[in-house]
Protein backbone atom coordinates (compact mmCIF):
# COMPACT_ATOMS: atom_id res chain seq x y z
CA UNK A 1 0.00 0.00 0.00
CA UNK A 2 2.70 2.58 0.77
CA UNK A 3 4.42 1.99 -2.67
CA UNK A 4 1.16 2.95 -4.37
CA UNK A 5 0.47 6.34 -2.20
CA UNK A 6 3.77 7.15 -2.69
CA UNK A 7 3.37 6.88 -6.42
CA UNK A 8 0.12 9.14 -6.30
CA UNK A 9 1.08 11.48 -4.05
CA UNK A 10 4.18 12.02 -6.44
CA UNK A 11 1.79 12.84 -9.00
CA UNK A 12 0.67 15.83 -6.87
CA UNK A 13 -2.75 14.28 -5.88
CA UNK A 14 -3.00 14.89 -1.86
CA UNK A 15 -4.47 11.67 0.12
CA UNK A 16 -6.96 11.88 3.18
CA UNK A 17 -7.72 9.44 5.65
CA UNK A 18 -11.28 8.47 7.49
CA UNK A 19 -11.33 5.59 9.62
CA UNK A 20 -13.85 3.91 11.95
CA UNK A 21 -10.77 3.03 13.95
CA UNK A 22 -10.50 3.54 17.71
CA UNK A 23 -6.92 3.85 17.55
CA UNK A 24 -4.90 6.98 16.89
CA UNK A 25 -4.50 7.52 13.53
CA UNK A 26 -0.61 8.90 13.83
CA UNK A 27 -0.10 5.12 15.31
CA UNK A 28 -2.51 3.72 12.23
CA UNK A 29 -0.04 5.78 9.59
CA UNK A 30 3.26 4.44 11.28
CA UNK A 31 2.49 0.78 11.64
CA UNK A 32 1.54 1.35 7.49
CA UNK A 33 4.20 3.46 6.59
CA UNK A 34 2.17 6.27 5.59
CA UNK A 35 4.36 8.91 7.30
CA UNK A 36 4.31 11.74 5.50
CA UNK A 37 1.80 10.69 2.83
CA UNK A 38 -1.71 11.82 4.39
CA UNK A 39 -2.43 15.44 4.02
CA UNK A 40 -5.54 15.56 6.52
CA UNK A 41 -6.80 12.71 8.88
CA UNK A 42 -9.83 12.15 10.62
CA UNK A 43 -10.90 9.35 13.10
CA UNK A 44 -14.46 8.32 14.18
CA UNK A 45 -13.32 8.46 17.90
CA UNK A 46 -11.85 11.94 17.70
CA UNK A 47 -14.96 13.35 15.40
CA UNK A 48 -17.66 11.58 17.21
CA UNK A 49 -19.48 10.07 14.25
CA UNK A 50 -18.53 6.63 12.34
CA UNK A 51 -18.93 6.57 8.32
CA UNK A 52 -21.14 7.00 6.50
CA UNK A 53 -22.08 9.74 8.47
CA UNK A 54 -21.65 12.93 6.57
CA UNK A 55 -20.33 14.85 9.35
CA UNK A 56 -16.90 12.61 9.24
CA UNK A 57 -16.49 12.92 5.57
CA UNK A 58 -17.34 16.87 5.37
CA UNK A 59 -14.82 17.03 8.51
CA UNK A 60 -12.18 15.42 5.96
CA UNK A 61 -12.80 17.30 3.17
CA UNK A 62 -12.72 20.53 5.42
CA UNK A 63 -8.83 19.52 6.70
CA UNK A 64 -8.26 18.99 2.83
CA UNK A 65 -9.98 22.52 2.25
CA UNK A 66 -11.38 20.69 -1.11
CA UNK A 67 -14.98 20.56 -2.32
CA UNK A 68 -16.75 17.23 -2.46
CA UNK A 69 -16.87 16.70 -6.40
CA UNK A 70 -13.37 17.26 -6.36
CA UNK A 71 -12.83 14.44 -4.26
CA UNK A 72 -12.78 10.83 -4.89
CA UNK A 73 -13.07 8.23 -1.78
CA UNK A 74 -11.59 5.01 -2.17
CA UNK A 75 -12.77 2.11 0.11
CA UNK A 76 -13.80 -1.21 0.83
CA UNK A 77 -17.03 -0.62 2.18
CA UNK A 78 -20.27 -0.49 0.27
CA UNK A 79 -22.10 0.60 3.63
CA UNK A 80 -19.31 2.87 5.17
CA UNK A 81 -17.40 4.19 2.49
CA UNK A 82 -18.77 4.19 -1.03
CA UNK A 83 -22.60 5.27 0.54
CA UNK A 84 -21.00 7.60 2.96
CA UNK A 85 -18.63 9.24 0.18
CA UNK A 86 -21.62 9.18 -2.63
CA UNK A 87 -24.03 10.87 0.15
CA UNK A 88 -21.97 13.76 0.00
CA UNK A 89 -21.50 14.50 -3.68
CA UNK A 90 -17.81 12.98 -3.37
CA UNK A 91 -17.08 10.29 -6.16
CA UNK A 92 -15.90 6.83 -4.84
CA UNK A 93 -13.97 3.72 -6.29
CA UNK A 94 -14.59 0.21 -4.66
CA UNK A 95 -11.90 -2.29 -3.35
CA UNK A 96 -13.39 -5.27 -3.97
CA UNK A 97 -10.55 -8.07 -3.07
CA UNK A 98 -13.02 -10.91 -3.20
CA UNK A 99 -15.48 -12.05 -6.04
CA UNK A 100 -15.39 -9.96 -8.75
CA UNK A 101 -18.71 -10.41 -10.23
CA UNK A 102 -20.64 -10.59 -6.75
CA UNK A 103 -23.34 -8.17 -7.42
CA UNK A 104 -24.28 -4.94 -5.34
CA UNK A 105 -26.90 -6.72 -3.56
CA UNK A 106 -29.93 -4.70 -4.05
CA UNK A 107 -27.70 -1.04 -4.57
CA UNK A 108 -27.61 -1.80 -8.04
CA UNK A 109 -28.84 1.65 -8.81
CA UNK A 110 -26.83 3.41 -6.09
CA UNK A 111 -23.71 2.15 -6.91
CA UNK A 112 -23.97 1.71 -10.96
CA UNK A 113 -20.78 4.33 -11.61
CA UNK A 114 -18.88 3.23 -9.37
CA UNK A 115 -15.65 1.69 -10.59
CA UNK A 116 -14.58 -1.45 -8.99
CA UNK A 117 -10.79 -2.31 -8.68
CA UNK A 118 -9.33 -5.10 -6.68
CA UNK A 119 -5.89 -3.80 -5.65
CA UNK A 120 -4.99 -0.17 -4.68
CA UNK A 121 -2.31 -0.77 -8.00
CA UNK A 122 -5.10 -0.37 -10.28
CA UNK A 123 -5.68 3.18 -9.10
CA UNK A 124 -2.40 4.14 -10.79
CA UNK A 125 -4.04 3.84 -13.99
CA UNK A 126 -6.76 6.33 -12.53
CA UNK A 127 -5.17 9.14 -11.64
Amino acid sequence: MPDVLRAIAARGIRIGLISNSHRPLTSFQSHFELDGLVSAAVSSSDHGYLKPHPSIFNAALQLMGVQAGESVMVGDSLGQDIAGALGVGMRAVLVRRGAADQPFAGNADQFRDVPVIHTLHELLRCS
